[in-house]
């Protein structure tokens, strides 16, 4: 069948025939097959062509779903089987996006380590977890992971915890400190980071427990005096986290 004309559409050219026929073409294909010089294509070439213009169509595709963001080999895969393309095409994709520089997992979750860790309040746990999730590999995560050293983690881990108790004003002493402990766990963060930044934090907030007492003295005091007074407005403030002693030689 020889060819009319080309007709450039999008990023593709549409190649007229001449049985009113017409295939859409990626260049590479055009060009793979020397389509340009020899004006022609054979009846028992069609299929064969077809099939490497189908391996374009998921390489373009995949060059545009990575040109904003950096992408997995994961992300890839899953992104071109629900475009329906056979483990064929996107094992050749992926073999050429490697090929060419354009997906590298171990560039990948350098970069998601570097941004999560300096950009979010996560911690390197809950970080870890996050990549397993994607797929990625567990031995390349560990190595980037412990890359990190326990001063970049004490360091923001006390900006974090600073900022947290500086907004907690109802709570303190033991309450504040098991919910900054938690809290930070569950951030991704190493029991053993948490304990050594809070051993330098005053978790007392006698000013606010000071208000507390008076609260409930007199809310209390119509009821109760002497010892049972001061009994119940102990258990009252151990409660809220206040250390009841602490407190009494804020008010003595």
């Amino acid at each position: 069948m020889k060819i009319i004309k080309y007709k450039k559409i999008r990023n593709k050219y549409r190649v007229y025939l001449d049985d009113d026929s017409y295939l859409d073409l990626y260049e590479n294909t055009i060009l793979k097959y020397d389509l340009l010089l020899k004006k022609e294509i054979d009846k028992s070439n069609i299929e064969t062509i077809k099939i490497e213009n189908k391996k374009e169509e998921a390489i373009d595709l995949s060059i545009k779903y990575i040109s904003n963001k950096m992408r997995t080999r994961k992300e890839i895969y899953n992104y071109l089987k629900k475009k329906e393309f056979s483990k064929n095409e996107i094992d050749n994709t992926i073999e050429y996006l490697e090929k060419n520089g354009l997906i590298n997992d171990e560039k990948y979750i350098k970069a998601y380590i570097y941004d999560r860790f300096h950009l979010t309040s996560d911690g390197p746990n809950k970080i870890k977890s996050s990549l397993i999730n994607e797929g990625m590999d567990k031995n390349i995560i560990e190595q980037n992971i412990n890359e990190i050293s326990d001063f970049e983690i004490i360091e923001k881990l006390d900006k974090l915890i600073t900022k947290k108790i500086n907004s907690s004003n109802r709570v303190s002493g033991s309450v504040l400190r098991f919910k900054l402990t938690s809290y930070f766990y569950n951030l991704g963060y190493d029991k053993k980071y948490i304990d050594i930044v809070l051993e330098d934090k005053d978790l007392s907030n006698n000013e606010q427990g000071i208000k507390e007492y008076y609260k409930l003295y007199n809310k209390y005091s119509k009821k109760y005096s002497d010892y049972e007074l001061e009994n119940i407005i102990r258990q009252k403030l151990y409660q809220k986290g206040y250390d009841f002693e602490e407190i009494k030689k804020g008010i003595d």
